[in-house]
Protein backbone atom coordinates (compact mmCIF):
# COMPACT_ATOMS: atom_id res chain seq x y z
CA UNK A 1 0.00 0.00 0.00
CA UNK A 2 1.12 4.01 -0.68
CA UNK A 3 2.78 5.53 1.93
CA UNK A 4 -0.02 8.53 3.04
CA UNK A 5 1.11 8.91 6.57
CA UNK A 6 2.82 12.41 7.46
CA UNK A 7 5.64 11.99 10.45
CA UNK A 8 2.76 13.50 13.11
CA UNK A 9 0.73 11.10 11.97
CA UNK A 10 3.13 7.81 12.74
CA UNK A 11 3.90 9.55 15.78
CA UNK A 12 -0.09 9.49 16.93
CA UNK A 13 0.21 5.60 15.63
CA UNK A 14 3.17 4.62 17.51
CA UNK A 15 2.07 6.40 20.59
CA UNK A 16 -1.61 4.30 20.38
CA UNK A 17 0.57 1.30 20.16
CA UNK A 18 2.45 1.65 23.28
CA UNK A 19 -0.90 2.43 24.86
CA UNK A 20 -3.16 -0.13 24.04
CA UNK A 21 0.06 -3.25 24.03
CA UNK A 22 0.53 -1.07 27.54
CA UNK A 23 -3.34 -1.98 28.44
CA UNK A 24 -3.04 -5.64 26.86
CA UNK A 25 -0.38 -6.69 28.82
CA UNK A 26 -0.18 -4.88 32.37
CA UNK A 27 -4.00 -3.40 32.48
CA UNK A 28 -6.57 -5.87 31.18
CA UNK A 29 -7.49 -9.28 32.49
CA UNK A 30 -10.46 -9.99 30.74
CA UNK A 31 -8.95 -12.25 27.59
CA UNK A 32 -11.35 -10.95 25.22
CA UNK A 33 -10.15 -7.44 26.05
CA UNK A 34 -6.23 -8.44 26.02
CA UNK A 35 -6.63 -9.79 22.41
CA UNK A 36 -8.34 -6.62 21.04
CA UNK A 37 -5.82 -4.30 22.55
CA UNK A 38 -3.10 -6.25 21.77
CA UNK A 39 -4.46 -6.53 18.25
CA UNK A 40 -5.12 -3.05 17.81
CA UNK A 41 -1.85 -2.34 19.34
CA UNK A 42 -0.25 -4.72 16.54
CA UNK A 43 -2.19 -2.70 13.71
CA UNK A 44 -1.02 0.54 14.88
CA UNK A 45 2.36 -0.11 15.30
CA UNK A 46 2.35 -1.20 11.76
CA UNK A 47 0.65 1.99 10.61
CA UNK A 48 3.15 4.16 12.37
CA UNK A 49 5.97 2.02 11.24
CA UNK A 50 5.21 1.56 7.20
CA UNK A 51 3.37 5.12 6.85
CA UNK A 52 0.58 3.52 5.35
CA UNK A 53 -3.21 3.91 6.63
CA UNK A 54 -5.97 2.59 4.65
CA UNK A 55 -8.30 4.55 7.18
CA UNK A 56 -6.51 7.44 5.88
CA UNK A 57 -6.69 6.46 2.18
CA UNK A 58 -10.09 5.63 2.27
CA UNK A 59 -11.29 9.25 3.20
CA UNK A 60 -8.70 11.05 1.02
CA UNK A 61 -5.16 10.83 2.13
CA UNK A 62 -3.49 8.97 -0.85
CA UNK A 63 0.14 10.43 -0.23
CA UNK A 64 1.99 11.68 2.78
CA UNK A 65 1.86 15.22 1.63
CA UNK A 66 -2.71 14.75 1.57
CA UNK A 67 -4.12 15.91 4.66
CA UNK A 68 -7.58 15.09 5.87
CA UNK A 69 -10.01 17.75 4.92
CA UNK A 70 -12.15 19.14 8.61
CA UNK A 71 -14.95 16.90 7.41
CA UNK A 72 -13.29 13.63 7.41
CA UNK A 73 -11.43 14.81 10.50
CA UNK A 74 -14.69 15.21 12.18
CA UNK A 75 -16.05 11.92 11.24
CA UNK A 76 -12.94 10.07 12.65
CA UNK A 77 -13.64 12.70 16.21
CA UNK A 78 -17.40 11.38 16.17
CA UNK A 79 -17.08 7.86 15.10
CA UNK A 80 -13.93 7.31 17.56
CA UNK A 81 -16.36 8.89 20.16
CA UNK A 82 -18.75 6.66 19.40
CA UNK A 83 -16.44 3.34 19.02
CA UNK A 84 -14.96 4.29 23.12
CA UNK A 85 -18.69 4.01 24.52
CA UNK A 86 -18.71 0.51 21.88
CA UNK A 87 -16.05 -0.52 24.41
CA UNK A 88 -17.63 1.20 27.53
CA UNK A 89 -21.06 -0.42 27.32
CA UNK A 90 -19.41 -4.12 25.43
CA UNK A 91 -16.80 -4.08 28.15
CA UNK A 92 -19.28 -3.67 31.41
CA UNK A 93 -21.53 -6.16 29.56
CA UNK A 94 -19.51 -8.62 29.04
CA UNK A 95 -18.05 -8.42 32.91
CA UNK A 96 -21.20 -9.12 34.02
CA UNK A 97 -22.00 -11.56 31.79
CA UNK A 98 -18.71 -13.68 32.55
CA UNK A 99 -19.21 -13.59 36.15
CA UNK A 100 -22.24 -15.55 37.17
CA UNK A 101 -21.96 -13.76 40.77
CA UNK A 102 -23.64 -10.28 38.95
CA UNK A 103 -27.25 -12.39 38.66
CA UNK A 104 -26.87 -13.76 41.82
CA UNK A 105 -25.90 -11.06 43.86
CA UNK A 106 -28.68 -8.58 42.19
CA UNK A 107 -30.99 -8.69 45.01
CA UNK A 108 -28.12 -7.51 47.30
CA UNK A 109 -27.47 -5.23 44.73
CA UNK A 110 -30.61 -3.38 44.22
CA UNK A 111 -31.18 -3.70 48.14
CA UNK A 112 -27.94 -1.82 48.66
CA UNK A 113 -28.52 0.97 46.08
CA UNK A 114 -32.30 0.95 47.55
CA UNK A 115 -30.59 1.97 50.97
CA UNK A 116 -29.70 5.60 50.96
CA UNK A 117 -31.48 6.53 47.68
CA UNK A 118 -32.40 10.28 47.24
CA UNK A 119 -34.85 9.54 44.95
CA UNK A 120 -38.47 8.12 46.91
CA UNK A 121 -40.05 7.02 43.52
CA UNK A 122 -36.70 5.67 42.16
CA UNK A 123 -36.33 3.29 45.45
CA UNK A 124 -39.95 2.15 45.19
CA UNK A 125 -39.05 1.05 41.87
CA UNK A 126 -35.97 -0.77 43.05
CA UNK A 127 -37.41 -2.52 45.69
CA UNK A 128 -40.59 -3.09 44.11
CA UNK A 129 -40.73 -4.15 40.51
CA UNK A 130 -36.73 -4.53 39.93
CA UNK A 131 -36.69 -7.01 42.85
CA UNK A 132 -39.51 -9.01 41.93
CA UNK A 133 -38.31 -9.67 38.86
CA UNK A 134 -34.59 -9.27 39.97
CA UNK A 135 -33.27 -11.89 37.76
CA UNK A 136 -35.12 -11.02 34.77
CA UNK A 137 -34.14 -7.48 35.60
CA UNK A 138 -30.28 -8.58 35.79
CA UNK A 139 -29.98 -10.71 32.56
CA UNK A 140 -31.85 -7.57 30.98
CA UNK A 141 -29.27 -5.42 31.93
CA UNK A 142 -26.05 -7.04 31.09
CA UNK A 143 -27.32 -8.31 28.03
CA UNK A 144 -28.70 -4.99 26.92
CA UNK A 145 -25.08 -3.53 28.06
CA UNK A 146 -22.93 -6.26 25.39
CA UNK A 147 -25.67 -5.48 22.49
CA UNK A 148 -25.46 -1.47 22.74
CA UNK A 149 -21.77 -2.29 22.57
CA UNK A 150 -21.43 -4.58 19.82
CA UNK A 151 -24.44 -1.94 17.80
CA UNK A 152 -22.44 0.97 18.51
CA UNK A 153 -19.27 -0.15 17.02
CA UNK A 154 -20.92 -1.87 13.88
CA UNK A 155 -22.87 0.77 13.19
CA UNK A 156 -19.84 3.50 13.33
CA UNK A 157 -17.23 1.26 11.10
CA UNK A 158 -20.22 0.82 8.88
CA UNK A 159 -20.74 4.38 8.31
CA UNK A 160 -17.37 5.19 7.61
CA UNK A 161 -16.03 2.22 5.67
CA UNK A 162 -19.87 1.58 3.41
CA UNK A 163 -20.53 3.95 0.56
CA UNK A 164 -23.64 3.09 -0.67
CA UNK A 165 -26.23 5.24 0.84
CA UNK A 166 -28.68 3.07 1.93
CA UNK A 167 -26.16 1.43 4.20
CA UNK A 168 -25.14 4.59 5.77
CA UNK A 169 -28.58 5.81 5.95
CA UNK A 170 -29.12 2.51 8.13
CA UNK A 171 -25.79 3.11 10.23
CA UNK A 172 -27.00 6.23 11.32
CA UNK A 173 -30.42 5.48 12.19
CA UNK A 174 -29.07 2.02 14.02
CA UNK A 175 -26.49 4.04 16.31
CA UNK A 176 -28.98 6.52 16.91
CA UNK A 177 -31.14 3.90 18.43
CA UNK A 178 -28.45 2.35 20.36
CA UNK A 179 -27.28 6.08 21.67
CA UNK A 180 -31.06 6.51 22.92
CA UNK A 181 -30.38 2.85 24.84
CA UNK A 182 -27.37 3.80 26.08
CA UNK A 183 -28.63 7.17 27.84
CA UNK A 184 -31.52 5.28 29.13
CA UNK A 185 -29.32 2.56 31.03
CA UNK A 186 -27.41 5.79 32.05
CA UNK A 187 -29.78 7.74 33.55
CA UNK A 188 -30.98 4.29 35.39
CA UNK A 189 -27.73 3.68 36.62
CA UNK A 190 -27.12 7.64 37.69
CA UNK A 191 -30.96 6.92 39.54
CA UNK A 192 -29.75 3.86 41.74
CA UNK A 193 -25.85 4.16 42.26
CA UNK A 194 -25.31 8.19 41.42
CA UNK A 195 -25.14 8.97 45.19
CA UNK A 196 -22.76 5.85 46.20
CA UNK A 197 -19.64 8.40 45.01
CA UNK A 198 -18.57 10.73 42.46
CA UNK A 199 -17.16 8.16 39.97
CA UNK A 200 -20.23 6.36 39.43
CA UNK A 201 -22.25 9.74 39.78
CA UNK A 202 -19.32 11.39 37.02
CA UNK A 203 -19.52 8.48 34.67
CA UNK A 204 -23.11 8.34 33.87
CA UNK A 205 -23.79 11.88 33.53
CA UNK A 206 -20.65 11.72 31.10
CA UNK A 207 -21.95 9.06 29.15
CA UNK A 208 -25.28 10.35 29.11
CA UNK A 209 -24.84 13.98 27.21
CA UNK A 210 -22.39 12.88 25.23
CA UNK A 211 -24.33 10.12 23.76
CA UNK A 212 -27.19 13.00 23.22
CA UNK A 213 -24.79 15.03 21.67
CA UNK A 214 -24.02 11.85 19.21
CA UNK A 215 -27.47 11.72 18.93
CA UNK A 216 -28.11 14.54 17.89
CA UNK A 217 -25.34 15.30 15.34
CA UNK A 218 -26.62 11.38 13.93
CA UNK A 219 -30.56 12.31 13.53
CA UNK A 220 -29.39 15.86 11.88
CA UNK A 221 -27.30 14.15 9.37
CA UNK A 222 -30.17 11.81 8.66
CA UNK A 223 -32.52 14.24 8.12
CA UNK A 224 -30.52 16.14 5.85
CA UNK A 225 -30.13 13.14 3.84
CA UNK A 226 -33.90 12.81 4.03
CA UNK A 227 -34.22 15.89 2.55
CA UNK A 228 -31.98 15.63 -0.11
Amino acid sequence: MRRNLAPFDRLVRIALAAILLFAAVVLYQHPVARILAFVGGLFALAEGLSAACPLAAHLGAKGVKDRLDEKALLLIGVVGTQMVLAYEWWSAGWEKVSSPGFVQGIGGTLARFASENPFPWYKDFLLGFASENATVFAQAVQWSQVAIGLTLAAAGAAYVFLKDAESRHNALAVSAIALFGGMLMNANFYLAAGWTGPGTHGINVVMFWTQAILIYVWLSMLMARTKA
